[in-house]
């Protein structure tokens, strides 16, 4: 686009622009960007305080994990130790084994420990003969011996059971006991080595769980073998490790180099079933996949404190060794790092909601700056608008005032200045004033300013049985300022008659009240710039209120005066040849006909959902029923042409020379369709929202179309009738003056008021009441 296609505003100040830009840019940008930096700081904030909390407390929970695995080491070494020490006292006491002669040592000595040492629930002896003796702890404190004499011929099993005493209590014989020490993992074990051996977890023989055995062997000089070993069971390292509290849901287990637990908080998940034989459970059984992963992590990258990420959650996981406890054992934890620092992320939550508050008390406060500002600057403003609308009425009441005649002239007619200043003041679409007669029956416009035209109408009429609503609003002296007028009760027929036509919405009506006595009102429609200006037209209705007393008093003298001598008025003749001549028409060139004495009447029907309704039950659709009217009444009427389109009726005589009974019969047949549609609609309980309108004058007509022809009229005679019932009163008759000069001394009418008609110029229109 080119500079000189733009449009260029010379009413606007640039600078006034630019300092209002700049102001806005203070008012509401800076209250905005410090919200930014705060919401930024709070934001940076947390993000700082939550990335040191976490390593603060990782930190921290490594020091829990370390101070927890050597406390585990600690018990599992305090918990085997006695064991071995005992082993190595039994051991050192019986020399050459329990049999013979050192059997009741043996036997005392073991009942000794086991009644010191809890977690020693058996103690074996045996030699290379497949001699065997076991002391174990029963229920109640008693004492089960187990005595095997391996002899190559007489193999014997006895079960020797004594109380708390000592005393024996019973003995009984197993001949079904094929049990062979020589054949377990303890006796194996130890034979060869010298110092104490410790056997892997496995299920003991006779109590059927799961434990460990420390053995040591002792060799005699003439080469005989013997082997003392030490039953542990592991159910207590078990309830040591379930009573640990790793944060809320952690793990610590014991487990051997290839992944057989040793202990765990859950000891009845320890072993399992494997066709008739209890085995030791892997790690791998749980079918825990926490502690699958940290298990496989620990064969792939050795021992060490890693975390691991299981199901979208990370787990800290250790793996230590236990040195010292005999075979290859090691220390597994597991714990969720939310444990240790979920109490971070809760903090941080709080925090986070904390700062939400902080953040919307700043919101608040920016809120209310930039509203303080808006307002002042709005205030500003008004105030600036205010004065300007002050030296406009200023200057409106000088204009006003400057018009000498206003209130001592005699004439009669209301000066123009009243309605054109009212809407250079209001911005109004249109500004009409209307005159209250005395008998209070009629609301005649005095005058009637269309800003936009910058049209001047006058003369028009409102009875009151056509708007009694709206006449009783205007005369109880209530003002009236709705932004729908069809939608208020009061209004909605003023709307109907004056305001749809021009498309007019808002209505502002303001009573002319003088002395206790409403003597009219201003109606001021779709006002832009009512609320600064509504005294202004309170003070201009109070100034016309007591012209009208002025003029009315007059009026009253002069027709005193002058009655006898009055004279008819002269109503002005329209000439059809001038309007020839005007539009350049050559009548004998013309290959359509030129009817100069036509007359035409226009039907506006109601709506079309109105139309497609029943005239009456079961009855036919009420557009049938009023074209089948327009016909008989064409017919009775002798009316020869007539044609229905739409929701619109034209009927049309005068064609032929000479014919002078044309109008009267169009408005004869006006008067009847109009009684008829009454019924009709009435009937149907609708609304009469129908309109006649009624001119005489030049029309044209011709033959058109393919056969078969039709005939067609139209000219000034049908576009002025049509305007007429566009104009019209819902339910009544509206005719021009020319028709109205043919017509009055056969029919009863009452003026209308004035209208521009196109080619013609302001025209007086009249309702047709009746036939005389």
């Amino acid at each position: 686009m080119t500079a000189a296609d733009q449009l260029v505003d010379i009413t606007a100040d640039p600078l006034d622009i630019k300092r209002r830009r700049r102001r806005a840019v203070l008012r509401i940008g800076v209250p905005i960007a410090g919200l930014i930096l705060v919401i930024a700081a709070i934001l940076g904030i947390a993000l700082y305080a939550d990335q040191a909390n976490r390593k603060g407390a990782l930190a921290l929970s490594n020091d829990v994990l370390t101070t927890l695995d050597g406390r585990i080491r600690q018990q599992v070494l305090a918990f085997l130790e006695p064991g071995a020490r005992a082993l190595r006292i039994i051991r050192g006491m019986t020399k050459d084994g329990a049999f013979d002669d050192r059997r009741p040592v043996a036997e005392s000595l073991s009942v000794s420990v086991l009644k010191e040492v809890s977690q020693i629930a058996n103690i074996n002896f045996a030699d290379s003969n497949g001699n065997f003796m076991m002391v174990r702890r029963a229920g109640g404190n008693r004492i089960d011996i187990k005595e095997i004499d391996n002899r190559p011929d007489a193999r014997r099993v006895t079960w020797i059971h004594r109380d708390d005493q000592g005393h024996e209590l019973s003995r009984n014989e197993d001949s079904t006991d094929n049990y062979d020490p020589r054949t377990r993992p303890w006796y194996d074990g130890a034979k060869s080595i010298d110092t104490v051996f410790w056997t892997g977890l496995y299920i003991f023989f006779t109590d059927r769980k799961p434990g460990l055995t420390a053995s040591q062997r002792y060799l005699t000089p003439d080469g005989r073998l013997y082997v003392v070993g030490v039953d542990i069971q592991l159910h207590e390292l078990s309830h040591f490790l379930a009573s640990l509290r790793i944060g809320q849901h952690g793990r610590a287990l014991l487990i051997d180099g290839d992944g057989h637990l040793i202990a765990f908080p859950d000891q009845n998940r320890m072993q399992h079933l494997i066709g008739d034989d209890l085995t030791p459970a892997k790690i791998d059984a749980l079918n825990d996949p926490v502690l699958t992963a940290a298990y496989d992590r620990f064969r792939v990258e050795g021992q060490g404190r890693r975390v691991i990420k299981v199901n979208d959650e990370n787990y800290i996981t250790t793996t230590t060794p236990l040195p010292g406890a005999g075979r290859d054992w090691w220390v597994l934890m597991t714990v969720p790092e939310s444990d240790f620092i979920g109490f971070v992320a809760n903090n941080n939550r709080t925090a986070l909601l904390m700062s939400l508050g902080i953040v919307f008390l700043a919101a608040v406060l920016a809120i209310l700056l930039v509203y303080q500002g808006l307002r002042a600057d709005r205030a500003a403003r008004l105030l600036l608008d205010r004065s300007r609308a002050l030296n406009r009425q200023s200057a409106a009441y000088s204009n006003l005032a400057e018009q000498a005649d206003l209130f001592t002239g005699d004439q009669d007619q209301l000066p123009p200045v009243f309605t054109e200043t009212l809407a250079e003041m209001t911005q109004a679409h249109r500004i009409s004033i209307w005159q209250l007669r005395p008998e209070s029956q009629v609301l005649r416009c005095l005058d009637s300013f269309e800003r936009d035209s910058q049209g001047h109408v006058a003369g028009l009429e409102l009875h009151n049985d056509e708007l009694p609503q709206f006449l009783d609003a205007i005369r109880s002296g209530d003002e009236i300022n709705v932004s729908d007028a069809a939608a208020d009760r009061r209004t909605a027929q003023f709307h109907r008659t004056l305001m749809h036509p021009l498309g007019s919405r808002g209505l502002l009506v303001v009573p002319m009240r003088s002395q206790g006595t409403i003597s009219g009102a201003i109606c001021v429609e779709d006002a832009a710039q009512i609320d600064g200006t509504r005294e202004f037209v309170r003070t201009v209705a109070s100034m016309l209120a007591l012209r009208l007393v002025s003029m009315r008093e007059r009026t009253v003298a002069r027709e005193a005066s002058s009655e006898a001598a009055a004279q008819p008025r002269t109503m002005s003749e329209r000439s059809f040849s001038v309007d020839l001549v005007a539009r350049a028409l050559d009548t004998p060139a013309l290959a359509a006909t030129v009817y100069s004495n036509s007359a035409v009447m226009v039907l506006r029907l109601p709506d079309q959902a109105a139309l497609a309704n029943r005239a009456a039950a079961d009855g036919p659709a009420l557009a049938d029923t009023i074209a089948c009217t327009l016909q008989s009444m064409a017919e009775q009427h002798a009316i020869p042409y007539l044609k229905l389109v739409g929701d619109e009726a034209v009927a049309a005589a005068g064609f032929e020379q000479g014919d002078q009974t044309a109008m009267t019969r169009i408005a004869s047949m006006a008067v009847a369709m109009r009684d008829r549609c009454s019924a009709l609609l009435e009937d149907a309980e609708m609304t009469a929202d129908f309109r006649i309108g009624i001119d005489c004058g030049l029309a044209i007509g011709s033959t058109v179309g393919r056969e078969p022809r039709l005939f067609n009229l139209w000219g000034e005679a049908v576009r002025t009738a049509d305007m007429m019932a566009s104009s019209a009163i819902p339910s009544t008759i509206q005719v021009t003056e020319a028709a109205y000069q043919r017509l009055q001394q056969d029919f009863l009418f009452r003026p209308r008021g004035s209208f521009y008609l196109p080619y013609i110029g302001e025209a007086r229109t009249f309702v047709l009441a009746g036939q005389l």
